[in-house]
């Protein structure tokens, strides 16, 4: 009997473990748990992403990533992102669901494994992505913004722009790499803080101040913040493009009562809850050079990329993320979950 190539699917060790609904995960399944488990949470409707991620969901109508995979004739286990080595036994492994350094990548490929959803850790951090998208002609689809350091200069880059918003280089969902909140400031009180700011940062220790992007959305009630998250998928032989042409639309009113009287406060209190809608990009100006600008943003992976598009149109580039909480979601009535449409590829792309 011909002998099935394995593949194994690595997942960040929280999200293997509640997609599992277990408190923890120390170690691999074997495909006969994989595809057993997979069976007993399809049927679950109240379970979390990670096991729509995984192992689909019946009401949700995504397949998942064992189904997926185990239908073009690969057998197909599991492992949590701590208990990867560089002599795991498999043919393919599938890291979109985690985040490994590059050195395990090379001695696999050193092996002739083949890896899906590899993104280098560097993309995690905001400085290098607002650099890559510079290096490719990019600079007006970002924020005005600057990285300081604790030796920088305290000084802001440009004198009109009335609100900033400071976060970490690595960090994501609002909030900065050790937890805490961004914060968003009146120009004149950040230009007395940046001092202290400054100062208080540890060695090699970074901070940026970004441009806070206001909207007038006309198809929101000309509401002030509007951030798009929009789905794109690269393969092994194409950048990154986008993923059909909606996206989810994260509509906020900001609170500006609240920041006028503090001067500062976390993102979270400034923007307030979204309301969340679907979003058409079609007609959105210079979409497509957007595009182009990210296609540094390369191998076969899943992407979220977060934007805004203030009054004069042109889209202004806020985040990517590897570990989206959306890919399952169909934003695109026409096309299925990206999720689906990513594990369905051909194993050479």
């Amino acid at each position: 009997m011909r002998k099935l190539p394995t593949i194994c699917i690595a997942v960040q060790n929280e999200m293997l473990a509640a997609a599992l609904a277990v408190p923890v995960i120390e170690r691999q399944l074997t495909p006969r748990e994989t595809m057993q488990i997979g069976a007993q949470r399809y049927q679950d409707g109240t379970s979390p992403y990670p096991t729509w991620y995984l192992f689909g969901c019946q009401t949700k109508g995504v397949t998942g990533l064992v189904t997926n995979y185990s239908r073009q004739g690969l057998k197909v286990f599991l492992c949590p992102e701590k208990s990867l080595k560089a002599d795991l036994e498999a043919d393919y492994i599938d890291v979109q669901l985690c985040t490994i350094e590059s050195a395990l990548v090379r001695q696999w490929k050193q092996k002739g494994k083949k890896i899906f959803g590899y993104l280098p850790t560097y993309f995690s951090s905001k400085a290098f992505l607002a650099a890559a998208l510079n290096h490719m002609n990019g600079t007006r689809f970002l924020p005005r913004q600057i990285t300081f350091t604790r030796q920088s200069s305290p000084i802001l880059p440009a004198a009109d722009v009335k609100v900033w918003i400071i976060k970490s280089p690595y960090g994501s969902a609002g909030k900065n790499s050790d937890g805490t909140p961004y914060t968003v400031w009146l120009s004149e009180k950040l230009e007395e803080h940046l001092p202290f700011l400054l100062k208080n940062l540890k060695h090699n220790e970074k901070l940026i101040c970004s441009e806070f992007i206001f909207t007038n959305d006309p198809y929101a009630d000309h509401a002030d913040h509007v951030v798009h998250k929009m789905h794109f998928l690269s393969t092994s032989k194409t950048p990154a493009q986008p993923y059909g042409l909606y996206c989810q639309r994260f509509i906020h009113r900001c609170n500006w009562t609240a920041l006028q009287a503090q001067k500062v406060l976390p993102l979270g209190e400034f923007i307030g809850k979204p309301e969340i809608t679907r979003g058409h990009v079609g007609n959105i100006r210079e979409f497509g050079a957007f595009v182009e600008a990210l296609s540094f943003h390369q191998g076969r992976v899943m992407l979220s990329i977060d934007f805004i598009l203030p009054p004069d149109g042109i889209p202004r580039y806020l985040e990517t993320n590897k570990l989206a909480a959306t890919f399952a979601e169909q934003f695109d009535p026409h096309l299925p979950p990206l999720l689906d449409y990513y594990a369905q590829l051909a194993l050479d792309q």
